[in-house]
């Protein structure tokens, strides 16, 4: 209880108080950053490999649905880092045109933090041949027989090189796609860069 005539206490920070704080949120700040960094490129990571997976994925099950060769190919036409669009193969030439008929679905540009490497410099993802199909059975097909013969299967690696995490996207000969974790999933991912 205050006395009258004294003088009103005004209760808050020193100077000293307010400067240990900010010395010490800057401490933290700069401790959180470069971690927040690490799991934002690897985020992009995970991001663009399961959007990679769910196009492959959908890209073979309209194949089948329709009963028609369905591709997943580059939006440039040449890299898979400019994101991918999934059509139906109308003209059976493997590149989009306006004659194809556009599905739902397909991923957006790649961050520049992650990188894509096809593991062979011929057959689905290279860079010769920068698409993937599917046979009218689900089946992966190279562009040379995308309705018989040539089953075919790809590999993209990805690769986060600022924070060292990989993901390899492997479609089988069944047109079976999965993701592995080449540091953890050696024996899996059966192919190293």
């Amino acid at each position: 209880m205050r006395r009258p005539g004294s003088p009103q206490r005004v209760r808050g920070f020193t100077l000293i108080e307010l400067l240990v704080t900010l010395v010490l949120m800057g401490v933290l700040a700069s401790v959180a950053i470069p971690s927040y960094r690490s799991f934002a490129i690897n985020q992009q990571l995970s991001a663009a490999s399961n959007d990679m997976l769910l196009s492959l994925m959908q890209g073979r099950s309209e194949a089948i649905r329709l009963g028609r060769p369905v591709v997943i190919a580059p939006i440039d036409g040449a890299s898979w880092r400019s994101g991918w669009r999934i059509f139906v193969d109308n003209d059976a030439s493997g590149t989009w045109s306006n004659a194809q008929t556009l599905l739902p679905g397909g991923g957006d540009a790649i961050d520049s933090t992650v990188t894509i490497t096809p593991l062979s410099t011929t057959g689905p993802f290279s860079s010769s041949t920068p698409f993937f199909a599917y046979s009218p059975s689900g089946f992966p097909r190279s562009y040379s027989s995308l309705y018989s013969g040539g089953l075919t299967n790809g590999k993209l690696w990805l690769t986060a090189a600022e924070t060292g995490r990989e993901r390899v996207i492997i479609v089988s000969n069944s047109g079976r796609a999965r993701i592995c974790d080449p540091k953890t999933d050696s024996g899996l991912c059966a192919s190293t860069q």
